[in-house]
């Protein structure tokens, strides 16, 4: 019987091992999503700043361009900004599409649970939606995270063409983005790249590469299109083409460039990335790094996430990595 509970117990611990996700259950968080899209248009001015606080002064002098909310001629401002036919369709769009956020609410608490086991002593932010006016996609602050949900209301949504978006941003303007974009954008404000220090290329792919591989190790289960915002064409492109373009990276002597537009031009949103052929992705370096990431990982077993994350010695890890595409 001792055996039996013992190969039993075995295979527990290789079937946890395989599935590579801590158990989170029996971590308790609460959230609730404050959605400032709608209380914009429905709440008096007091109201709102009692409810928001000074964040309300970000969203609408830093977003919304119409001020303070306790300028002199702000409430005149707000309701121009309300009445806008533009930002009445995209009010609307949103209801439709967002009726509530119950699933949205859900997986964002799985998501900071697993963000709660990796880093326990880590603040969890506040979590907003509001509407921009087709202008900004997230808000961050020290204690707030906020998404604007006008800016995901599927790839394909008319207003984006009318409005001539890029097709390499309205990709990723989808519902099922929101999670991933929540989970980077907090990640990347959390741990920020020091350029000072690493401002050769390599330490920015790395950089980008260690915020992709949190990201992914937070939201185990979502999709890699998601998580590195690319469509699955570009996916296989990037997996087909990895020795090719760390090739050209080499021969090009790219790596340890500190030239800054290059480096912009190579991890920055883009219709692709300018050193490869017009068929990658942009921020396909960014890929790259996310691969060196997990190869130092793979080779460094006994690191945990929360090592990874507060070392900045890119040019260590690049070395220990051993990566070979």
């Amino acid at each position: 019987m001792r055996r039996l509970c013992f190969i039993v117990c075995l295979a527990c611990l290789l079937v946890s091992c395989k599935n590579g996700k801590p158990d989170v259950s029996g971590i308790d968080l609460n959230m609730e999503i404050q959605r400032l899209d709608r209380d914009i248009f429905d709440m008096p001015v007091n109201s709102l700043r009692d409810k928001y606080g000074i964040f309300l002064d970000y969203y609408t002098d830093g977003i919304l361009n119409i001020g303070n909310s306790k300028d002199s001629l702000f409430s005149k401002y707000l309701e121009m900004f309300k009445s806008d036919s533009i930002v009445r369709i995209a009010y609307n769009d949103v209801n439709k599409i967002y009726p509530d956020l119950t699933k949205l609410t859900d997986k964002l608490i799985t998501a900071f649970k697993y963000y709660r086991y990796y880093f326990p002593d880590k603040y969890i932010p506040k979590v907003y939606t509001y509407i921009s006016g087709f202008n900004q996609s997230v808000i961050l602050t020290d204690s707030v995270l906020a998404i604007g949900l006008d800016k995901y209301l599927g790839n394909d949504y008319e207003l984006y063409n009318s409005l001539r978006f890029h097709k390499y941003l309205s990709q990723n303007m989808y519902p099922e983005k929101i999670v991933s974009d929540y989970i980077e954008t907090w990640i990347g404000n959390v741990w920020e790249l020091n350029t000072k220090t690493n401002n050769d290329l390599i330490s920015r792919m790395l950089f980008e590469g260690k915020i992709l591989y949190a990201t992914k190790m937070i939201l185990p289960d979502e999709a890699e299109t998601h998580i590195f915002g690319f469509t699955p064409a570009q996916l296989r492109w990037c997996e087909n083409n990895e020795k090719t373009m760390w090739i050209t990276l080499i021969e090009n002597k790219l790596l340890f460039s500190t030239n800054h537009f290059m480096i912009r031009k190579l991890t920055d949103f883009a219709p692709n990335t300018s050193e490869f052929t017009t068929e990658s992705p942009g921020k396909a370096c960014n890929w790259i790094g996310f691969n060196i990431i997990a190869k130092y990982m793979e080779n460094n077993p006994k690191i945990s996430l929360r090592e990874l994350m507060d070392d900045d010695d890119y040019h260590k890890i690049f070395e220990q990595a051993k990566y070979k595409p």
